[in-house]
C-alpha cells in the first residue's frame, strides 16, 4: 500500500506540468484567436473592398470603353448605309437618261426656296460649270424644272409646280396635247382648258411634248391623279402628280441637248486643183 501510493504521487507530479502547459496553450489559443480576428478584420475588409472597388471600375471603364466601340461601329454602319443609298440614287439618275439623246451634269441640292411664293432649289453648279439660263432639269424620276438665274458656282432652278411655269405636255398613252401648269404645291400640276370629250383618264402617265423648245421631249412629267369638270367653263382641270420627288430629291441632272451634226457637205475645190488641165495651144 505505501509502495502504490508513493508511485500514485510520483506519477502526478510528472503528469502535472504536461497538463499545466497544455491549458496554457488552449487557454492561449482561445483568447488570442478572437483577438486577432479582430485586429486582422479591417485591414481585410478593406483589402476586400479595394479589390471589388477595382474589379468594379475596371468593368464599368471595360463598358464605356465597348459602348464607345459599339457607337462606333454603329456610325461606321449608318454611313455606309447612307454611301449605298448614294450610290442607289445616283446609278438610277444616271439610268434615267440611257433612252435619251442628252448629256447630263449631276449636281447637289444646296437648298431650297423658305418664300412660299416661290418654288425653287439652288444647286452646286454654275457658270463654270456651263450651266446655262433655261436649262432643263429632271431627277431619277421626272422633270424638275429649269435653271433661271446662275452664279459662277451655283444655280437656281425653278420647279415645275411654281406658278409661274408651264411646261408643254402630252398624254403619253395617245398624244393629246396640254399644258402644264404649276399650283404652288409641290404634289400637283394642272392642266387646264380641256373639253369634256378629251382623251385622257386618271393613271395616264404625262410626258414633256418638246413644243416651244424649252423643255425636251419625252421626259415623265407626272401622272394624272383625278379629273375635275367645271359646269360654268364647260373644260376639264385635270390633276397630275408630278413624277419627280420635288419634297425629297438630293441629286438632279442638268440637261444638255446634244446638237444635231449636219451632215458634212462636200468640199468644193478650187477649179485649178480639181478640173483637168486645159491642153495648151
Amino acid at each position: 500500500m505505501p509502495a502504490s501510493l508513493a508511485l500514485l504521487l510520483l506519477g502526478i507530479g510528472y503528469w502535472r506540468p504536461t497538463l499545466l502547459d497544455s491549458s496554457k496553450a488552449l487557454l492561449s489559443d482561445n483568447v488570442a484567436r478572437p483577438l486577432y480576428w479582430l485586429t486582422a478584420f479591417p485591414s481585410q475588409a478593406l483589402q476586400w473592398f479595394d479589390e471589388t472597388f477595382s474589379s468594379r471600375m475596371q468593368l464599368e471603364e471595360r463598358n464605356r470603353a465597348l459602348e464607345h466601340e459599339n457607337l462606333i461601329l454603329q456610325r461606321n454602319v449608318l454611313r455606309m448605309a447612307a454611301l449605298q443609298a448614294d450610290n442607289a440614287r445616283l446609278k438610277e439618275l444616271l439610268n434615267s437618261t440611257e433612252i435619251l439623246d442628252d448629256s447630263v451634269l449631276v449636281s447637289e441640292v444646296l437648298g431650297i426656296s423658305q418664300d412660299p411664293r416661290r418654288m425653287d432649289m439652288v444647286v452646286n453648279r454654275g457658270k463654270a460649270d456651263g450651266v446655262f439660263e433655261g436649262q432643263p432639269v429632271l431627277d431619277a424620276h421626272g422633270l424638275v424644272g429649269i435653271v433661271t438665274e446662275f452664279s459662277e458656282h451655283t444655280a437656281r432652278v425653278m420647279l415645275i409646280t411654281d406658278t409661274s411655269n408651264a411646261v408643254p405636255v402630252q398624254v403619253n398613252r395617245n398624244g393629246v396635247r396640254g399644258i402644264a401648269e404649276g399650283s404652288g404645291r409641290l404634289d400637283e400640276l394642272y392642266i387646264r382648258n380641256l373639253v369634256p370629250t378629251t382623251d385622257i383618264k386618271q393613271g395616264d402617265l404625262i410626258v414633256s411634248s418638246g413644243l416651244g423648245g424649252r423643255y425636251p421631249p419625252a421626259y415623265p412629267v407626272g401622272e394624272v391623279t383625278r379629273i375635275e369638270y367645271d359646269g360654268a367653263d364647260s373644260f376639264l382641270r385635270v390633276v397630275v402628280k408630278p413624277s419627280a420627288q420635288l419634297d425629297r430629291v438630293q441629286q438632279l441632272l442638268l440637261i444638255f441637248r446634244l446638237e444635231a451634226k449636219a451632215p458634212p457637205t462636200p468640199a468644193t475645190a478650187p477649179a485649178s486643183s480639181t478640173a483637168p488641165h486645159a491642153a495648151q495651144p
